[in-house]
């Protein structure tokens, strides 16, 4: 059996084994080739299993870290909706006590208004009142007989009703 050139290299002087090989390529003249090939690939396949088991424990703890961040940014969002609506709840409060202030302002505007017309036609029957009242005064002491002011404000000869 003719041995292939391969069996007899060694790793030069200094050189590292990869991480986590569980030992020097076997290169022994007692194995066949064949048996120290799948001698290697065991080896290779261990290698190739651990370093998967690494990969997949920091596929897992990425996912952990990526879970607990989305957790963290649902919670940051659930209370940031739960001031919104807080804020919106609060926002229609001053919106409608804000519409019955303005209705009531409206009214007492009206009821202003309306209190000044009131007034200035009292006024103005006071001073026609005064007006009449110094008429009649005026009558009385010219002697003319007694006139009296009907509901409407035109006098009127009280001598010629009692005839």
């Amino acid at each position: 059996m003719i041995k292939s050139p391969l069996d007899k290299i060694q790793l030069p002087p200094g050189q590292a084994m990869p991480p986590g090989f569980p030992g020097p390529f076997i290169f022994a003249d007692s194995l066949s080739s064949v048996e120290t090939l799948l001698t290697n690939i065991q080896g290779l396949l261990k290698v190739a299993l651990d370093n998967a088991r690494i990969q997949e424990k920091q596929i897992q703890q990425e996912k952990k870290d990526l879970r607990l961040e989305l957790y963290r940014e649902k919670e940051i969002r659930e209370n940031l909706e739960r001031q919104i609506a807080v804020e919106l709840q609060s926002r229609n409060t001053m919106q409608k006590r804000l519409k019955k202030e303005k209705k009531a302002k409206r009214k007492l505007q009206e009821a202003l208004e309306f209190e000044s017309k009131r007034r200035e036609q009292v006024e103005q029957a006071l001073k026609q009142a005064a007006t009449n009242e110094s008429g009649l005064r005026m009558l009385k002491d010219t002697g003319i007989p007694d006139i009296e002011i009907e509901d409407n404000g035109t006098p009127h000869d009280s001598t010629a009703m009692q005839a």
